[in-house]
């Protein structure tokens, strides 16, 4: 089954951290930066007396043997914890940030956090920010996302973060520094910065934080599919015939539910079955034979034994039908149940 991850990836000053944040609020969901984690083991590193010598897994095995760290609540979100302190603001500073990339290439540290992170996951919905989350992190991500933006914007961004740069800095020098991040990060031996096959590419160039937001939280609310409509769901006008798309509705989110990892034939070992309940359509225009449509679905809502799942059908940009469905789910003796939180992981109600 997927992990209920959202992984947004991308190199450095691409707008990941602020968009994943604000992602996460949306949701109500935690937030892991995991390049804050290679920063922490960094910031530990440094108060410990390591040096460059010391960059390798036999210098920071002591390190990691008495390192104790944590994500905790606080007022203002998740902050990360480091042996019962908090570095804070500190994991920004130039020093830190220098370290943090060739520490997050050495094996032995690579290989501690991956098992922290993956931790993380255990608890439900999460969205986790790095360079390597849906390749090598969480390969089997519910949703991932590879996030860029053009050279000079991201150079904006670094100069605008406080703490990241020295005084000074330019546009240019920045780019420059940027440049040469992206390089070592991308063709390093352990784990390079790469996209995932099935990430959603997102360049944020110009645009605002929230409307990154806005098209990231669409893409995870919605599964989409195609159909080319054969000559037998017509009438004898080439007009898809009205009750076909019943069907329509069921193809679809039986779809959706095995991109989740979760078919019907999953739940049904569970003991959990979702006979239908209630449909309602509403025809705005007409399909004909050999229409390619597309099937838009969401979980609108999941209450009690309750599922409402709302499906859209375009022929390109044009909406043809919108159908929401109720399933009732109920166990092996037919009695109605609670939804179970393998579904309700697999497919959440995203707002």
């Amino acid at each position: 089954m997927k992990k209920p991850v959202i992984a947004i990836d991308g190199p450095a000053a691409s707008g990941k951290s602020t968009i994943a944040k604000a992602l996460a609020a949306r949701l109500n969901i935690p937030y892991i930066n995991t390049g804050n984690l290679y920063r922490a083991v960094a910031w530990f590193a440094l108060k410990k007396g390591i040096v460059e010598d010391d960059l390798n897994d036999a210098g920071l095995k002591p390190i990691l043997d008495v390192m104790s760290l944590t994500y905790i609540v606080g007022d203002s979100g998740y902050q990360i914890c480091v042996n019962g302190e908090f570095p804070g603001k500190a994991l920004r500073n130039p020093e830190i940030t220098a370290l943090a990339s060739p520490i997050s290439a050495i094996p032995s540290v690579r290989e501690w956090l991956i098992s922290l992170q993956r931790n993380f996951a255990d608890s439900g919905m999460i969205v986790m920010e790095g360079r390597d989350i849906g390749t090598v992190i969480f390969p089997e991500a519910r949703y991932k996302f590879f996030l860029t933006a053009s050279p000079e914007e991201r150079a904006h961004r670094r100069l605008n973060q406080g703490g990241e740069t020295v005084d000074g800095a330019t546009v240019e020098s920045v780019a420059i520094e940027i440049a040469e991040r992206d390089q070592r990060d991308s063709t390093r031996e352990v784990a390079p910065l790469k996209q995932a096959d099935d990430a959603i590419f997102v360049d944020s160039s110009g645009l605002s934080i929230e409307q990154v937001v806005d098209f990231i939280l669409d893409k995870i609310r919605s599964h989409f599919s195609q159909y080319r409509v054969p000559y037998a769901d017509t009438d004898q006008m080439g007009v898809v015939y009205y009750a076909n798309y019943l069907e329509y509705f069921e193809r679809s989110r039986t779809e959706m539910l095995r991109d989740a990892g979760l078919p019907y034939r999953e739940l049904e070992k569970e003991g959990f079955f979702l006979p239908v309940s209630e449909v309602n359509c509403r025809y705005f225009s007409s399909a004909h034979y050999d229409d390619l449509l597309i099937f838009k679905s969401i979980v609108s809502e999941i209450r009690g034994p309750r599922l409402v799942i709302t499906t859209e059908v375009f022929c390109g940009e044009k909406l043809l039908v919108r159908g929401v469905v109720t399933l009732a789910c109920v166990n092996k003796a037919g009695r109605p149940c609670r939804i179970p939180d393998i579904l309700t992981q697999a497919c959440p109600v995203i707002p």
